[in-house]
């Protein structure tokens, strides 16, 4: 998402492997139970994620362009290759079972360097200096606006133009096959996704968890999490 020195974990220190405390607020308050998965599952993966109902890909640092076949630029942050092994398998893995799943920042990026797509490195150094894609106030100041552009489950939570709060210097680039964009920025960079034909694939570029009117994002993950066949 960010490199490590203005990356959203320095708003908030409490965190596990990556899980920073406000998501967990914000899926609490939605009625979620959680289940954080180790870095070190490996071969149990699969295993592990098939027994979720729903998953969540949160914010963090940047995904390696090598995923993407591209070098890195100078402006690249911080990569965490054992994060980024992880996430895209668990990205891939829910895409094809038909789990639910919301990425956060970090995590639609994930979900479309996973299925194919590519980011933008970094925006300013890539040609984007119209909007302030990583602000410099804190929560809970909102940065810039996006328009929704297609059916999602965001119809139901916001109008067609509403504002977001904005920590991030990457981006989709090419979206995957199956990914479309339904929401957008003023300078083009899309900000929200779903993919054709799943029941929940939504990844957002903002941080809704650090903003409790947004907390509805959260709670369409657990209404389709609820929807999930037992066993």
């Amino acid at each position: 998402m960010t490199p490590q020195s203005r990356s959203t974990e320095g708003l908030f220190r409490t965190r596990i492997w990556g899980l920073l405390e406000p998501y967990i607020r914000a899926l609490e308050s939605q009625g979620a139970s959680i289940v954080i998965l180790p870095p070190q599952a490996g071969d149990r993966l699969p295993a592990l994620v098939q027994q979720l109902d729903g998953v969540l890909l949160p914010g963090g640092v940047d995904v390696d362009p090598a995923h993407f076949g591209e070098e890195p630029l100078p402006e690249l942050g911080e990569v965490s290759p054992e994060r980024d092994a992880l996430e895209l398998l668990v990205a891939r893995y829910t895409a094809q079972r038909g789990i639910p799943t919301l990425g956060v920042c970090r995590g639609v990026q994930v979900m479309n360097v996973a299925l194919g797509g590519s980011l933008y490195q970094d925006l300013p150094a890539q040609g984007f200096r119209a909007i302030q894609h990583y602000q410099k106030a804190e929560p809970p100041v909102l940065a810039h606006s996006l328009e929704q552009t297609g059916p999602s489950p965001l119809n139901r939570l916001f109008g067609s133009r509403f504002r977001v709060n904005s920590y991030h210097h990457q981006a989709l680039k090419d979206l995957a096959p199956g990914l479309r964009a339904v929401a957008s920025a003023p300078d083009g960079i899309v900000e929200a996704v779903v993919l054709e034909g799943h029941p929940f694939y939504l990844g957002v570029q903002w941080h809704p968890e650090l903003l409790p009117e947004q907390w509805g994002i959260f709670g369409a993950l657990v209404a389709a999490a609820a929807k999930q066949p037992v066993g």
